[in-house]
């Protein structure tokens, strides 16, 4: 339940833009990859986590279950993309985020990418 839990607040601080929350549930050696996009450290974490999102959009990563043991997580999820004035969905893909976590719970990897489709 614990593994859960940071799960869950890294995703929250990510999709807060919290970066000093981010840092604190990650190892030092994080290493980030999200579709073509690699990164490695805590600052590369810090600069991901502050930037902002897309003008006039308001974007989530949601999770959707929590599947996983021995420190590797498969976490099937959504980015969600709202219209900031009008709270009007603008999209929505599934995403696949593989985290693992080290023996002390902290956050060694993220990899974020595209659900492909079936078949």
């Amino acid at each position: 339940m614990e593994h859960e839990d940071t799960i869950r607040r890294f995703c929250d601080a990510m999709n807060g833009a919290d970066a000093d929350a981010v840092v604190v549930l990650a190892a030092p050696s994080i290493e980030v990859q999200i579709g073509p996009h690699r990164a490695e450290g805590l600052e590369a974490l810090r600069a991901i986590a502050s930037q902002p999102g897309p003008e006039g959009l308001d974007s989530r990563v949601e999770i959707v279950d929590i599947e996983g043991t021995d420190g590797r997580f498969e976490v099937p999820a959504r980015r969600v993309q709202r219209w900031s004035e009008t709270n009007e969905l603008a999209s929505e893909e599934e995403l696949v985020v593989s985290i693992d976590l080290d023996e002390q719970g902290l956050v060694t990897r993220v990899e974020m990418q595209p659900k492909l489709p079936a078949g």
